[in-house]
């Protein structure tokens, strides 16, 4: 068969995988919670045990979720890795949502036309189905061009253990893959295919403020009246956090940039291209935003977005935060931070660095809570993988952009850092408010996401016969 003959047999079978995707997205699977954890394991399991694989479940301890493993023999000569998750973030406040958050609802939109409504449908358990029934469509047909070790996992959104652990129990084996992908709706707005090269890491942490004998109520809140005498923990918090950034709002941390690498001269090549496509107006759009705080030209921004690290509050949690007032001193304070590490920055080199910078300015007493993060990520794009995908996108009469890095993280690290072995993806399909109210993907573009795994598959397969 050929590549347009498989792509129509996804037309023929379209009504039926989006009826499949749908049952599945129906079934909550919030990795915060553990709500329909394990209903949503089971159903990628049988997912994949249709594949002619046998599915297996792997914890890394009692309180993990399960991550769906598994081999599939296609009689090829290539193997490769297929990451895949299928937990999703928390509804968030359901008056927000105009259709029900797992009703994986179809309705129209402009400028979309139909759309379908759902936590995790862009993020990323709709582009989890799609590859699986992709995948279906070649095994029932004999061209399926690759042997596939399956990581799908059901907490990628918590950063749990299982992936890294499971990944490290077979080591030997997956270190002989050929390549690892990662599947998702990779157009933006106008319909153009972005492909990443790379990701940034994420390092996760809580800093909390707390009243003890050094100063500050020591139990429960008191009177608001007696900080004119009585240390507040909120001031101590508020006043060191703020030393984390400029003015600016770039990362202002004693030593962080000491460990940024400037950009390849690849880098700079692959910037400068995407400069002349990028439509900053467009992006800014799509995020609901009026204007960047990054300045400069297109080029200048990007390498900004690219290169450089970030720090973010995701949340601050003090004191009386309810309808009314109700003057009291807190008795402690909490908030929550994220650091987007770029090569060659470390997990614990920036954890160390923010204690250290709290610690020469006096804030001595400020504990940190440590997550599991995720270290940045990046292949070559003369990578096969990387061309594989660039290739595909052509195929399907799109010239896609090409981004060195990305400011999103994934657990990729694990196969180029860890496995050495170089990882590609992305896909045709568009959606939007991942993590947010309301998350959606296009359908005509979800259906064109698994002609294009498919093409990315094919291709790579060519050209890696090519390479031998």
């Amino acid at each position: 068969m050929t590549i347009e003959e498989l792509h129509r047999e996804i037309d023929k079978r379209w009504s039926n995988h989006l009826n499949e995707t749908r049952k599945l997205l129906r079934i909550p699977s919030v990795s915060m919670t553990g709500e329909g954890i394990e209903e949503s394991a089971e159903a990628v399991s049988e997912m994949v045990a249709r594949l002619g694989a046998k599915p297996k479940l792997f914890r890394a301890n009692k309180d993990s979720h399960p991550l769906v493993g598994g081999y599939l023999d296609a009689g090829a000569k290539h193997t490769g890795l297929l990451y895949g998750m299928y937990d999703v973030q928390p509804v968030g406040n359901l008056g927000e949502w105009k259709y029900p958050p797992f009703g994986a609802t179809i309705v129209n939109k402009k400028p979309y036309g139909e759309i379908l409504v759902n936590r995790g449908v862009y993020n990323s358990k709709g582009s989890l189905a799609g590859m699986l029934l992709a995948i279906e469509t070649m095994i029932d047909k004999g061209e399926m061009p690759i042997n596939i070790h399956f990581l799908l996992e059901g907490e990628e959104e918590k950063g749990g253990l299982s992936l890294p652990k499971y990944i490290e129990k077979s080591r030997l084996v997956f270190s002989k893959a050929d390549s690892a992908w990662g599947f998702d709706y990779g157009e933006n707005a106008k319909g153009v295919p972005q492909i990443s090269l790379g990701m940034k890491g994420c390092v996760y942490f809580e800093l909390e403020a707390k009243g003890g004998p050094e100063g500050g109520p020591m139990d429960g809140e008191i009177h608001s009246s007696e900080a004119v005498w009585v240390h507040s923990p909120v001031w101590t918090l508020v006043h060191a956090i703020s030393s984390l950034v400029d003015e600016r709002q770039r990362p202002a941390i004693d030593g962080i940039w000491d460990d940024v690498q400037d950009a390849t001269k690849e880098d700079l090549i692959l910037t400068k291209e995407l400069a002349e496509k990028f439509d900053s107006k467009e992006y800014a759009k799509d995020l609901g935003i009026k204007k960047f705080k990054a300045e400069g030209n297109t080029e200048e921004m990007l390498k900004k977005y690219l290169f450089e690290p970030s720090v973010n509050i995701d949340g601050i949690v003090a004191g009386y935060t309810e309808e009314g007032s109700k003057t009291v001193l807190p008795q402690s304070a909490m908030v929550k931070i994220d650091i987007r590490t770029v090569p060659n920055m470390t997990i614990d080199g920036t954890r160390k660095k923010v204690m250290e910078h709290l610690r020469k300015r006096g804030f001595t007493t400020i504990k940190m809570r440590n997550y599991e993060d995720y270290p940045w990520t990046k292949v070559a794009v003369s990578d096969t993988t990387s061309q594989a995908t660039i290739e595909a996108m052509r195929y399907h009469g799109k010239e896609p952009e090409v981004w060195p890095l990305v400011a999103g993280s994934a657990p990729f690290y694990l196969f180029d850092q860890y496995l050495k072995i170089p990882w590609g993806g992305g896909g045709l399909g568009f959606g939007s408010k991942a993590h947010a109210p309301n998350e959606f993907a296009v359908v005509k573009g979800m259906k064109d996401f698994e002609k294009s795994v498919i093409t990315v598959l094919w291709k790579y397969a060519e050209l890696s016969s090519k390479k031998t």
